[in-house]
């Protein structure tokens, strides 16, 4: 009896322990580990790539990760779509999110100072960067951590100076997703750590990298390999990060050299998240893998932008259909012409061109002037397709500047002969007038002369 009780007294107290370490010790989250995998397998089940459905598409090999997307950032045009509108969690790459609004909100050389806010995300197994209670950062010198490093306390002290609180912060998050168009998104922290309130798509996380590598300071920093941050108010040692996006470090054998940017992710419940960009030959194409299981979303993102570098050209619009003037830029496959689109229209002079159902670029519609006539024939309203012999005389809907001026020319001399013409009929009936007042004196004179 005396041994079962010490017995069950025991494992009462090792119970007692073990609920104890749980709730003192946090989850195993890294939001950033670049070798980080998850725990479990990829699905066996293939998805089917969404872009590889559409006739006369480029085909694209399946990738690992469930959701991916590349986007060319110039045209907005969808070049490899896959699962991308599923909700997913986006880890870490939430961060470039929180630098755009930084940027947005803020100057390089303001001070960041570390609060007990961001000191709570500071604890084992998050990425942190070891902060000390009222440290001192400049701004730029806080955003290379959070890129390179993936701190997500420096991510969250950025938050709560730029909103005023992570509350504030995330509402100006949410507002601007949803200036850029996103429609699947919602983000409840400015790090990424898992909450099932914040989350995104891969569609969406293309649009927000759309934005950030318009800005030059986002590129440079995003683009960085390795930084240097040097000793602090409260620290002595210097602190060195390499970017954990391999794409841009040139001694990672992953690296590639036309990428402009990027940034991981990775939670046990997120998996492995990717955003990147990469320019070439005068192109910038954004791509983004969500849930990937294994480190082969890197060299998947440098075939996705292969796939898009190499398959895909630029055509721009310049035309005239139904008494408008359209102008914008499509990215089709190549051998592929304007023929093979059709537009839709908000309502408000904004197109939106798609090849069958998926996008491949915006422009904007005009009514034509009087100085733009020609007959503009399509035989189709904006909303409907736009097939049909460009160049033939049914269908002269493009027009290039040449043909334009020339049709200003011809009905410019077209008014000229009209108002010369109404001119010699003016001076012509004064003529006849002056003609006929003349016969009338010579006749009365004539009278008079009889009379005498």
């Amino acid at each position: 009896m005396l041994i079962q009780k010490i017995c069950r007294r025991l494992a009462t107290i090792a119970a007692s322990c073990a609920v104890a370490a749980a709730l003192v010790v946090p989850a195993n989250v890294y939001a950033a580990a670049s070798e980080s995998t998850a725990s479990v397998e990829p699905t066996p089940t293939p998805i089917p790539v969404a872009s590889n459905q559409l006739p006369g598409w480029p085909q694209m090999s399946d990738i690992e990760a469930r959701s991916a997307i590349v986007m060319d950032a110039d045209t907005g045009a969808i070049l490899y779509s896959k699962l991308i509108d599923d909700k997913r969690y986006p880890a870490s790459i939430t961060k470039i999110m929180t630098c755009l609004l930084a940027l947005e909100n803020s100057s390089m050389d303001d001070i960041v100072t570390f609060t007990e806010e961001g000191i709570k995300e500071a604890y084992a197994g998050s990425s942190n960067c070891v902060p000390v209670l009222g440290e001192e950062f400049t701004m730029e010198q806080a955003l290379n951590i959070m890129m390179l490093k993936s701190a997500n306390d420096m991510a969250t002290q950025i938050g709560v100076q730029i909103g005023g609180s992570v509350e504030g912060f995330t509402q100006m998050m949410n507002d601007r997703a949803v200036q850029l168009g996103c429609t699947g998104t919602h983000f409840n922290n400015a790090n990424g750590l898992p909450d099932e309130n914040h989350y995104s798509t891969a569609h969406d996380f293309a649009l927000i990298m759309q934005e950030c590598v318009k800005n030059e300071d986002f590129r440079r920093i995003a683009s960085t390999a390795v930084v240097t941050i040097p000793p602090t108010n409260k620290t002595e040692t210097e602190r060195i990060y390499q970017n954990h996006c391999a794409l841009v470090v040139p001694s990672d054998s992953r690296y590639y050299e036309y990428c402009i940017g990027g940034k991981t992710g990775y939670t046990d419940s997120a998996w492995r998240t990717l955003v990147s960009a990469a320019e070439k030959d005068g192109r910038t194409l954004v791509c983004v893998t969500m849930k990937c299981a294994t480190k082969q979303d890197f060299p998947d993102t440098v075939a996705l932008f292969e796939y898009g570098f190499n398959n895909f050209t630029v055509q721009e619009i310049d035309r005239s259909v139904d008494g408008y003037k359209e102008k914008g830029s499509v990215t089709l496959p190549q051998g592929s012409t304007i023929d093979n689109i059709w537009s839709k229209d908000d309502g408000e002079g904004n197109l939106t061109y798609y090849y069958e159902e998926q996008v491949v670029g915006y422009g904007v519609k005009t009514k034509e002037s009087i100085f733009s006539l020609g007959d503009g024939k399509s035989g189709k309203n904006s909303e409907e397709n736009v097939q049909g012999n460009v160049s033939g005389a049914e269908n002269d809907s493009e027009q290039d500047p040449d043909s334009v001026h020339i049709k200003k020319s011809n009905t410019k001399i077209i008014i000229i002969v009209i108002i010369v013409i109404i001119l010699l009929f003016i001076s012509l009936v004064i003529r006849g007038r002056i003609q006929r007042a003349k016969r009338r004196r010579r006749r009365r004179r004539r009278r008079r002369n009889n009379r005498y």
